[in-house]
């Protein structure tokens, strides 16, 4: 059995991320048998301790969900050391690969086991791709587009930010994505709470081809796995 070792920024299981995940993996793995192992860098945390984790800066804003659903926000420099921890935890208890589960910027961290970092990877597939219009970028929140914005222009892009949670309303994705409508080539959905089926409204919406960061790991930890 191969193990794959998973780091959320809020709290696990992450039950609306995983699954799909599992099932993507499991699928181009030819079905065999796949364990997947979970930890949270908000785990064991009490309210007020996550509280202040809040963020300081706004260039330093990380969403992310709770076990229970609840949408929170933390700062990305204070949450690093609980993540490194984490990354600690899955090493020893034998992951295979290990995947963090968040598309924001981070320096390297110190893995035994060949560790996936999702920003570096959509990076590497973006600088492969050439569009001839604007680059549609879906992030979160409105507070997230200036910070993405400048991300994706750093690689050459032209991009157009939205901001949309995954965690409320459906409607807010149809939004975003028809503000996207006639004015992008591509659209990246960069948060691992868009799923598969926003994937689908935002390319009925849009008509543009759609990168889901979720899938594209999905993708990569399959191949890692053959």
């Amino acid at each position: 059995m191969r193990t794959i070792g998973v780091v959320t920024i809020g709290q696990s299981p992450r039950a609306d991320v995983v699954p799909e995940i599992r099932r993507l993996v499991c699928g181009a793995y030819n079905s065999r048998e796949v364990a997947f192992l979970e930890k949270g860098a908000l785990d064991g945390l009490a309210s007020d301790e996550i509280t202040s984790l809040a963020p300081r800066e706004g260039k330093d804003f990380l969403a992310t969900r709770l076990r229970n659903g609840t949408e929170v926000s933390v700062d990305k420099n204070l949450i690093r050391p609980r993540l490194e921890k984490a990354i600690s935890e899955l090493d020893r208890e034998g992951a295979d690969v290990i995947a963090l589960l968040c598309s924001g910027e981070f320096s390297p961290f110190r893995s035994e086991s060949p560790l996936i970092i999702p920003a570096r990877l959509l990076s590497g597939v973006l600088s492969s791709i050439s569009i001839n219009s604007n680059l549609g970028v879906m992030v979160p929140s409105e507070e997230q587009v200036g910070v993405a914005t400048e991300a994706y222009q750093r690689l050459g892009f032209s991009p157009m930010g939205v901001g949309a949670s995954p965690y409320g309303p459906r409607e807010a994705i149809i939004d975003a994505a028809s503000r996207l409508r006639g004015e992008v080539a591509l659209v990246v959905m960069d948060c691992f709470g868009y799923d598969l089926e926003m994937k689908s409204q935002v390319i009925r919406i849009t008509g543009t081809p759609v990168i889901l960061v979720r899938s594209l790991l999905a993708w990569t930890l399959s191949e890692c796995l053959h």
